[in-house]
């Protein structure tokens, strides 16, 4: 048995860790692109944790045996002294396959595939500090993970030694584990805006809207916001002149045959005044809106609506957290890729 180490965000956007690892994946997504042993392994259970690294990483991949460990590391964040270990499982499967993790990861342009995928089990959630590892493993006390690597033989000895067995490791350190607060929640307010903007805009055309934002020309987890919107200037058949010149400063809305269905305004302060005040264009519409924040803000949302003139229109405004905005993107595109699966 040997234990490998992975980092979380380092080699790829947070988003496919959620939808692959924490969120997990459904076996129909897989299923198209295994091989018989593959099948047999993986139908058995109903929710799959998939990963995987590049080419460059393949010789360590190729060391990776069935029921050894594998630990996610993810780095230290605004007030942590250090990062830390936070998901473990072990490893059910493993396939070397392009087409596989095209389905599951398609990479940004240029980019190379992470074509060397492995599927785990038991997964648990864990809160080991990466100077745990350092101090068992012989490593300095500046050791970070930075790509896919084995523990040494050292550290592996020290756990077996001092915990008994990599199970009792984990539960040493698994009290007081928090749910994983939202990548967005840990991002600054001008990363936090657009990259809540590009997962709105996702979602918006995989549902089969029409998507448009102000912010089009802007960047997110190194994608252009502008490779989401099929809409360049807001429809004019249901507004006038001056509701457009307000409502075309919203920062996503989903259109239906012109009709403004659902608009969004990502606060990640205290400005929520601007963002009520151009949603409000749309109430005569019925469009439904909705104010996307840190879940510490609702308060203000509550503030807000509670105040002339929004009271009024409370039925049609929603307040959304960022963790939401990625659960429920996660789970639009497993939805679509299971209906792609199934009717290919």
């Amino acid at each position: 048995m040997k234990i490998f180490l992975a980092p979380r965000s380092n080699e790829t956007s947070y988003k496919d860790f959620l939808s692959t690892i924490e969120n997990g994946l459904d076996y129909s997504i897989v299923e198209p692109y295994l091989p018989a042993e593959g099948k047999t392994k993986l139908s058995r259970d109903k929710r799959l944790f998939g990963w995987g690294c590049k080419e460059t990483k393949k010789s360590t991949w190729d060391k990776m045996d069935e029921g050894d460990w594998v630990f996610f590391y993810k780095g230290r964040e605004e007030k942590e002294v250090e990062g830390k270990l936070v998901y473990a499982g072990r490893l059910l499967y493993k396939q070397h396959s392009k087409e596989l993790s095209l389905a599951l990861w398609p990479p940004k342009p240029g980019e190379e595939p992470w074509s060397c995928v492995f599927f785990l089990n038991e997964l648990k959630q864990t809160n080991i500090p990466i100077s745990e590892i350092a101090k068992l493993s012989g490593y300095s006390k500046n050791f970070i993970v930075q790509g896919m690597m084995p523990l040494n033989e050292k550290g592996l000895e020290n756990i077996l030694e001092k915990y008994e067995n990599v199970e009792k490791f984990i539960s040493e350190f698994s009290e007081d584990v928090e749910e994983a607060e939202s990548d967005l929640e840990e991002s600054n307010e001008i990363s936090a805006h657009e990259e809540a903007e590009l997962l709105l805009l996702k979602i918006g055309r995989l549902l089969g809207y029409d998507t448009y934002t102000p912010d089009k020309n802007k960047q997110a987890y190194g994608e252009l916001l502008s490779d989401y919107v099929n809409i360049d200037k807001i429809p004019t058949r249901f507004l006038g002149p001056d509701i457009e010149k307000i409502v075309r400063e919203i920062d996503v809305i989903w259109f239906e045959d012109e009709v403004p269905k659902y608009a969004f305004e990502v606060e990640h302060t205290t400005k929520f005044g601007s963002g009520f005040q151009r949603l409000c264009q749309l109430v005569p519409l019925n469009a439904k809106l909705f104010i996307v924040s840190s879940a510490k803000n609702s308060y203000l949302f509550d503030k807000f609506i509670s105040t002339d003139p929004y009271y009024k229109y409370s039925s049609n405004f929603k307040f959304k957290d960022y963790k939401k905005v990625e659960k429920y993107f996660s789970a639009v595109s497993e939805f679509s890729a299971i209906k792609d699966a199934f009717l290919k």
